[in-house]
């Protein structure tokens, strides 16, 4: 798989050297409030690694500045479906990373991977419902809300809702705001 660039932004398949520092944003309960995964140490880190399935393309996401680069999250298109060019999206971002414009970028560079270079024709992305600022960004990038799944998944003590999007490759390319943020990662 080709590597993925911006000005400011690097997201390439995750290497075995990249784990360590993604188990330590697995270990952020700031970034795991809005994220569901099992508590795991690095011995099921690398199991989960040397299985990662061929229906899915795992990358780790780099920032660069003047010190170099940092891994400051992860993304990726997982149960690939090729006969129904279907995929699922995930980005999980550190929250020194959030806030400054990166997400919209994320979502741009990885979107246009899945339509473009892998021709899926849809795209689906799920979230927790009261993470908001996912939610408007989703919206704004012309992902539609299908519904909600009701106290779906079991996280930090209590059952939570689950809201499910999706986005039509047409739909994707037809947006405005599309069009910008991509003039903007140029």
């Amino acid at each position: 798989m080709r590597i993925l660039e911006s000005d400011k932004l690097i997201i390439k398949p995750t290497e075995e050297s990249d784990l360590n520092e993604l188990m330590q944003l697995r270990w952020n309960a700031d970034v795991m409030s809005y994220l569901l995964h099992e508590p795991i140490g690095m011995k099921q880190q690398m199991e989960w690694f040397k299985n990662i399935s061929s229906k899915d393309i795992v990358m780790t996401i780099f920032f660069k500045d003047k010190e170099g680069l940092k891994i400051i999250g992860t993304t990726g298109l997982y149960n690939i479906n090729m006969r129904h060019q279907t995929a699922t999206l995930k980005i999980r971002i550190a929250t020194t990373a959030q806030g400054r414009g990166i997400g919209p970028k994320l979502f741009i560079m990885i979107l246009d991977y899945g339509f473009g270079t892998l021709n899926l024709r849809k795209i689906c992305s799920d979230n927790f419902s009261e993470n908001e600022g996912v939610a408007k960004l989703k919206g704004k990038l012309g992902f539609v809300k299908e519904g909600t799944l009701r106290k779906h998944y079991y996280h930090n003590g209590e059952f939570r809702d689950v809201d499910i999007y999706n986005l039509f490759k047409e739909d994707y390319y037809k947006s405005e705001k599309v069009k910008e943020v991509r003039n903007m990662i140029k």
